[in-house]
Formats: structure tokens, sequence, C-alpha cells
């Protein structure tokens, strides 16, 4: 009952500031198709721009807006949980491939997280920049709830989950090509567990095949992220 009145909470706390995300998703989906589906003008990439313009100029913190969105935010889950529905359709083919996709999954999400840290590290990054990096490669419900545990910041957290789902998608095609990577099964795990929600719509875009097995990679490695990255980061973050 506790849980049901806390997301009955987030949800009445919506506001017009809403129909603010609404239009501009709006926007860069219309900028998208204009560009016939030019990853460099993602809806996300239009959209992102205008919204921080505008509550820039409005004076309206991050945080009212992000709680104003609460309808839009508690949508998140029941929405990546609905991706379940096509890979239910392609369960089939999945148990000769169980042991593929599971050791992929589970060296493609260490080498994310340990990667992104490394080099963030490297390059002086401080503990708090590190912390909100380290979730970067699962999809956002799950990223928050990562990030949390750790001690990072959301908002920045948020940005850097965007920006590595446009990368992804941009250099995964890259990567298909030169590599002869043409069964639209593999695409679409890797396209889920580099680019989480983001490479999971450009996978769909692909086929519905593409688009399951990016789902599959997507939950998987957000439940293994979650798993292993509490453990890892204290070796990596000092």
């Amino acid at each position: 009952m506790e849980w049901l009145n806390s997301q009955w909470q987030d949800i009445s706390a919506s506001s017009w500031l809403i129909l603010l995300s609404v239009s501009g998703y709006a926007i860069g989906l219309w900028g998208y198709r204009r560009s016939a589906g030019n990853p460099l003008c993602h809806p996300l990439l239009i959209s992102t721009p205008l919204l921080a313009a505008a509550l820039y100029l409005s004076n309206i913190e991050f945080d009212v807006y992000y709680a104003d969105n609460g309808l839009l935010n508690w949508l998140l889950g029941p929405t990546t949980v609905a991706l379940a529905v096509p890979l239910a359709r392609q369960m089939p083919q999945l148990p000769p491939l169980l042991v593929t996709v599971i050791t992929t999954v589970m060296l493609g999400g260490v080498f994310a997280a340990a990667c992104a840290l490394l080099i963030a590290s490297s390059l002086g990054a401080d503990d708090m920049v590190l912390l909100s990096l380290a979730a970067k490669s699962v999809t956002t419900p799950i990223a928050i709830g990562i990030t949390q545990q750790l001690g990072g910041l959301i908002t920045l957290m948020v940005m850097i989950v965007l920006l590595t789902g446009i990368i992804g998608i941009v250099v995964a095609q890259l990567i298909f090509h030169y590599q002869h990577i043409d069964d639209d099964r593999w695409q679409g795990l890797i396209l889920g567990i580099a680019a989480h929600a983001i490479g999971t719509a450009k996978a769909f875009e692909k086929s519905s095949r593409c688009g399951a097995f990016a789902t599959l990679g997507m939950g998987l490695n957000g439940i293994w992220t979650s798993i292993f990255l509490p453990s890892l980061v204290p070796f990596l973050v000092i």
C-alpha cells in the first residue's frame, strides 16, 4: 500500500510542464523524420536543448520540472516492461543462442562501465562525475536507481545516458558495416547493450526481430549492471 501511495504521489504531482515535454519531443520527432532518420537529428538531440532553453528562460529549476513530469517518469517503467511483447514472439529462437547472448551481455556490460570509469578517471574527473557516469549504458529507470545507490548526480547521469545512446547508434552502424555484422539479431543485441532505450528504438526501425533482441540486451544488461556495478565502482573510484 505504501508503494502504491508513493507511485500515486509521483503521478499526481504532474503539472502543465508535461505539455512542454510533449511539445518539445513532437518538434524533435518532426525534425528527425524530415532528416530521414539521421541519428544526429535524433528527437532527443533536438528536444533536449529546446527544453533546456525553455526552462532557463522561464527560470524553472530542473528538480521542479522533473517532479512535475511525474506521469511521464512513471510511464518509463511500464513502457520498458511492454517491450517484452515483441521479445516473447522471438522466444523460440532464443534457446540455441542463450550461451552467446548471456556471455555477450556479461562481458559487454562490464567492459562498458569499466572503460568509461577508467577513461574518465585518467582525464581527471572527480568522484562525483565518476559515480554519475558509471551507469551510462543502462536504460534511464534502472540508471536512476543505480546512480542514487552510488551517490551520483541524477541530472548529470540523465545527460550522460542520452549522449551514450546517441553516440551508440551512430558508432554501431559503422561497426556493423566494417565488421560485416548483417544478422539483425546480433545488431539488436549490441544496440540494446551499448545504447539502451535509444538503441532499442533504432533497432525497431530496422525490424521487429532486431528490436526484440535489443530489448533482450537492454533488459539483461540493466539487471546485470545493477548487480555488478555497486561492487565494481569502489575499485575504480577512490
